[in-house]
């Protein structure tokens, strides 16, 4: 709660490694901003309406942390933080899968697009690239392997159907566009859970 030598709801201190859940509240304005400072300096913030709480998952690294919510100044109101173990399986899994598919095609070149998605049956993932030449990399995990294919939103295929070992190795294969856009659709034959990132890389 505030005071006059903390003005917001402010909380300091220093946690475990893990995932948890970071609380934000108000009252008496129309909304405050959520911030949150680790051991790197960096804040991540998040403004919200004081009509609900604010829940934001958070994987901590562990080492101190500085969580706070202020409010706009100059009217009475109050604000408070809260920070809790995460209890919902589905945040820490989505937080593995963008952890994961960050990683698997690194390094970021210039003009890319990419894209990812996780899935148990046949999906199919959209990029909105121009007309031109690209290099496709693909990587998969879950199943033993997954049929990748591409093709035109008009239904045009630029890759025939191949299939991909889902091992870790990055699959590449030359994608020509004659219109923009281009449908990847992935499937793992049902029953097995697959993770799938790509992107498209315009060629030299």
């Amino acid at each position: 709660m505030p005071s006059e030598a903390e003005p917001a709801g402010k909380l300091s201190l220093v946690l475990a490694p893990g995932d948890y859940t970071v609380t934000g509240a108000c009252a008496g304005v129309y909304g405050a901003k959520l911030t949150m400072v680790k051991a790197d300096g960096i804040p991540e913030a998040a403004n919200f309406e004081c009509d609900a709480p604010l829940d934001r998952f958070m994987r901590h690294p562990g080492g101190p942390i500085t969580i706070s919510a202020v409010p706009p100044t100059g009217r009475p109101s109050a604000t408070g933080v809260k920070v809790q173990a995460n209890t919902d399986p589905r945040a820490s899994e989505m937080e593995d899968f963008s952890e994961w598919s960050v990683q698997q095609l690194q390094p970021y070149l210039p003009g890319e697009l990419r894209g990812s998605i996780s899935a148990n049956s046949t999906t199919t993932g959209t990029l909105m690239a121009k007309p031109g030449q690209y290099e496709l990399h693909f990587v998969c995990a879950g199943p033993p392997g997954a049929e990748l294919s591409a093709a035109t939103a008009a239904g045009a295929e630029v890759l025939a159907p191949v299939q991909v070992p889902c091992n870790g190795q990055v699959f590449t294969a030359p994608v020509v566009l004659p219109t923009e856009g281009v449908d990847l659709t992935m499937s793992t034959g049902g029953g097995l859970d697959g993770r799938f990132t790509y992107k498209l890389v315009p060629a030299a």
